[in-house]
């Protein structure tokens, strides 16, 4: 009977040894499924980009990274694998979690941690410190040479980030806006003034209407406070396609003005995107070393075709501006109907009628059509 009872146990606690391992091993097969394994620094300093390292199971196919404040993007796995850095611009211990997701979108592993981040927070704008000095389109004695009769301010400007800027606040659409706080009222027309000297000389010079080109300025510049006329003297988004790189600035975090084919590095949830800034033609600017250089090339290259620079060619319908002042037509109509028709040809995708409406807005609210 003891040996028995002996026996009985002895066979309970293998069957119960066996049990565990069964479990032990059906375990580490679901683990190797869907587990998720992260590295990465437990401390960093404001600006410091931070690499994280995922291991996942077989079954997760994507992960999305949060913090506190947001989403930092999702990125697929490769073999098992997948890598992200980034920069926090906030100073805080930062509460981390790792979301594994399957090929049929479904939560299949989730993770947490945290990392702590000091130093002095870079803020939720982009500062930009002591930007050059715009030169004016005024002309001094000398025939060509420009003094700064209003120039941009030299104190710092900053302007609302763009996703490569913050991952965490920034927007796409942030890049099209002025510096925060500009233009004042008393901005918008000492810029005015100071480009009204040169936009009169090339009017009258070819007889193209002063007063629209004032308004584009105004209008695509933010009164010279975009990032393109802080930068690169460009008032009037005057592209330079697949062009020389070194005389053009990058506007940086732009959306995708290539037909989808800008390689995107994060998408954040909100459909924010981090693009590849080095694989991109689509978002280059030219650089100009004036206000003056600016406007002439508009006029001259742009609105004459004078010398081929410009891939379109507006110049029958400068030649029709003439024409229609020359017959006594009235001012406004005239100069309404050239940017008009220079918007339907193409210089914006918005139509003709759109931008024509826009553009004489500017020129009804400063009276500039009487500088025509």
């Amino acid at each position: 009977m003891n040996a028995i009872k002996k026996f009985s146990r002895g066979g309970i606690m293998s069957a119960l040894c066996l049990l565990l391992v069964v479990l032990f091993a059906f375990s580490y097969q679901k683990l190797k499924k869907i587990g998720l394994n992260v590295e990465y620094a437990p401390s960093a300093s404001v600006g410091e980009e931070v690499r994280f390292l995922f291991t996942a199971g077989d079954n997760v196919q994507r992960i999305k990274i949060f913090s506190d404040k947001g989403s930092l993007g999702t990125i697929k796995t490769v073999q098992n694998k997948a890598e992200l850095s980034f920069s926090f611009g906030f100073p805080s211990t930062k509460k981390l979690r790792f979301v594994g997701i399957s090929s049929t979108n479904d939560t299949v592993s989730v993770a947490y941690g945290e990392i702590a981040i000091t130093g002095k927070s870079l803020g939720n704008v982009v500062v930009i410190q002591n930007p050059p000095t715009t030169q004016s389109a005024s002309t001094t004695g000398n025939p060509g040479v420009s003094s700064p009769v209003n120039p941009m301010p030299t104190t710092n400007l900053k302007f609302n980030p763009t996703p490569f800027e913050d991952p965490f606040n920034g927007k796409n659409q942030n890049v099209y806006g002025t510096a925060i706080g500009h233009p004042t009222q008393d901005e918008a027309r000492a810029f005015l003034e100071d480009i009204k000297p040169i936009a009169v000389e090339l009017g009258q010079k070819y007889q193209i209407p002063a007063s629209v080109v004032m308004a584009m300025a105004a209008m695509e510049s933010g009164y010279g406070f975009s990032r393109n006329a802080v930068f690169a003297n460009n008032f009037f988004g005057i592209k330079q396609w697949w062009g020389n790189e070194s005389n053009a600035y990058q506007l940086k975090g732009q959306p995708d003005e290539y037909e989808g084919k800008v390689p995107i590095l994060k998408r954040s949830d909100d459909g924010q995107i981090i693009y590849d800034e080095n694989r991109r033609p689509d978002n280059w600017y030219k650089r100009f070393g004036s206000r003056r250089e600016c406007i002439e090339f508009l006029v001259e290259e742009v609105f004459l075709h004078k010398t081929g620079a410009w891939k379109r060619d507006y110049s029958d319908i400068s030649k029709f501006y003439r024409e229609q002042v020359a017959a006594g037509v009235e001012k406004y109509s005239a100069a309404y109907s050239f940017i008009y028709s220079v918007g339907e040809r193409g210089y914006t995708h918005k139509g003709g009628k759109f931008y024509a409406d826009r553009v004489m807005k500017v020129v009804d609210r400063y009276g500039l059509i009487e500088n025509d």
